[in-house]
């Protein structure tokens, strides 16, 4: 199978997926527009949301498969997300519901345990802690990427430390608001 991938008004480039079997007739070429609003948003937010993934689900493999999921998702609803007020909220919702599902999926005793604070706080007071304590993320850029103001993800933060005060939610050395 062949995919073409272009942006509005370009030549298209071509990417040839092999997973045609020996005797299959060439197949015709599938061309897929991607906005470049969404390719931009992909590029800017995928690594985070990757180390985000990867710190819940204690998984490199199981993260990649939720993240992949997660922007092919966002490209089916792409004109609803970039409509809504706040974007990265709508991506940040929908990668907290399929890391929940992929962790539910998971067989006990497999692999490890989910993150700690995930079990321990609430659902937004554990992300800012992943986001700014593990992942070294200031308080604006964990808020663009929850899609959430500043102040919120340092009010979550100091509820957190009030719930788990010490190693758990100590910001990084040096670390900025």
């Amino acid at each position: 199978m062949f995919v073409s991938l272009r942006r509005r008004g370009e030549v298209p480039v071509r990417a040839s997926c092999p997973q045609r079997s020996p005797g299959d007739a060439p197949q015709p070429v599938i061309e897929l527009v991607l906005p470049l609003e969404y390719t931009a948003f992909c590029l800017l937010h995928q690594d985070r949301y990757l180390h985000y993934t990867r710190e819940r689900v204690q998984d490199a493999w199981m993260s990649r498969q939720v993240v992949e999921a997660v922007l092919g998702n966002l490209a089916t609803i792409w004109p609803t997300v970039i409509s809504s007020p706040r974007p990265a909220a709508v991506a940040w919702r929908l990668l907290d519901t399929l890391i929940a599902s992929a962790l539910r999926g998971r067989k006990a005793g497999t692999a490890q345990s989910a993150d700690a604070v995930h079990q321990l706080l609430p659902r937004a007071q554990a992300d800012a802690v992943i986001l700014r304590c593990r992942l070294d993320l200031s308080e604006k850029e964990a808020a663009e990427l929850m899609g959430v103001e500043a102040p919120a993800v340092a009010s979550q933060l100091r509820m957190a430390q009030r719930a788990l005060p010490g190693r758990w939610t100590a910001a990084p050395a040096g670390a900025q608001p």
